[in-house]
């Protein structure tokens, strides 16, 4: 992933205060705010490289806002062009002037008039031997910086945010997973903090919440099943001292038989099927693209064949997931999932459960964390492993 630097002059953009503030509310809405931005004539950049803004012409001269480049939408490639079929997705078929236009996710942005300043970062040591001057937008920054470039907008942007002279949407879904976590609604926190972990995936703020929460609710979700199994026991001793003792095998091993029958006929009114192979197959792949498209700008390996629990390495810097993919035709996230498959869900932080409805028409992407599968899904068992037993000696 590389990292770009767009240019702003506000003779030219008149509007971008008027911008930076509909920025700021849509951030704090929970949404990137998306925009076209000029790039003159570069041809290097792809999705998911790193963008920074920059205020020229009248000073001070600095970097106001940051992001990342985005996909433009299929209709809208300038790719689409035979003559510019050398291009990444990100281009967008329209031009201003004569330069390139490409599509940008702004996640963060302070005030036009405090930006954070070249002429600052250029005494820094960090910075020694840094060009902080661009003939055009477009221009890519030298790598060996770019770590240090995000710091020092990480600190300015935070700084100027707490202030109220900026947003960051990092910020705002910390916000939204402490709001979650005030109200013991740990499964909806945890969501909140993988979302500010996915825009910043080393922030240290939502990194340590996000495993307080995971602790926290796996507690809550050790309490339920005690309790819930303490119900059980006390029905079942109940049940127990009324039946029919002679009688009670038989009636356990029909309750099998008619409970399996029923949840097939239930799985397979919702969309998973158990005897079409073409078709589940048809329904696993859709899914899969699904989700794929989801994690566009991770780099992603396939583990499917290998029967580790889950199908997919999805890696983003520091950011890991390990992702298990069910595809199903209907409109109900029902599905089957193996003992394997539950056990990462269990045991394996990174685990991340993707379910794809209606796969073959209209796909619906739905996910979950291992935590929140466990808590939120009922497993029943709908078939049973028969070894004869050990022969005892007489």
């Amino acid at each position: 992933m590389a990292t770009f630097i767009f240019l702003c002059n506000e003779d030219t953009e008149i509007d971008i205060r008027d911008q930076i503030e509909d920025a700021k509310e849509q951030i704090a809405s929970g949404e990137f705010y998306d925009t076209p931005w000029s790039c003159g004539n570069s041809t290097k950049i792809k999705i998911g490289d790193r963008a920074y803004l920059k205020r020229t012409g009248n000073r001070p001269h600095g970097f106001f806002a940051a992001g990342k480049v985005v996909a433009a939408p299929e209709g809208y490639q300038l790719r689409k062009q035979g003559e510019y079929k050398h291009l990444s997705e990100a281009y967008l078929n329209s031009f201003y002037g004569n330069s390139f236009m490409v599509l940008l996710h702004i996640d963060s942005v302070v005030n036009f008039d405090q930006p954070l300043e070249q002429e600052k970062l250029r005494y820094m040591p960090q910075f020694r031997g840094a060009n902080f001057t661009f003939m055009q937008g477009g221009c890519e920054f030298i790598a060996r910086f770019c770590e240090d470039l995000d710091s020092a907008w990480e600190e300015h942007s935070m700084i100027l945010s707490r202030k109220g002279y900026g947003k960051r949407l990092v910020d705002t879904f910390c916000d939204r997973g402490q709001a979650h976590k005030d109200k013991m609604n740990y499964q909806a926190a945890i969501e909140a903090y993988n979302q500010a972990l996915l825009i910043q995936p080393r922030y240290s703020k939502a990194v340590n919440a996000l495993k307080t929460c995971e602790s926290l609710l796996k507690k809550q979700i050790t309490k339920k099943i005690s309790e819930t199994e303490e119900i059980k026991s006390d029905k079942n001793s109940n049940e127990l001292e009324s039946s029919n003792i002679s009688d009670s095998s038989n009636k356990i091993e029909r309750i099998k038989d008619i409970t399996i029958a029923k949840q097939q006929e239930e799985a397979s009114f919702l969309g998973v099927s158990f005897g079409n192979y073409q078709k589940n197959k048809e329904v696993e792949k859709a899914a899969v693209d699904f989700v794929r498209k989801q994690y566009n700008g991770w780099n992603i390996e396939s583990v499917e064949r290998d029967k580790v629990g889950y199908d997919l390495i999805c890696t983003n810097k520091s950011l890991v997931e390990n992702v298990e993919i069910k595809g199903v035709s209907g409109n109900e996230p029902a599905f089957i999932i193996t003992a394997n498959e539950v056990n990462q869900a269990n045991k394996n932080p990174n685990f991340v459960l993707w379910v794809v409805t209606s796969a073959l028409n209209s796909p619906k992407g739905h996910r979950w964390s291992g935590s929140e599968m466990l808590s939120q899904f009922e497993l029943k068992p709908i078939q049973y492993m028969a070894r004869l037993r050990p022969k005892t000696q007489s």
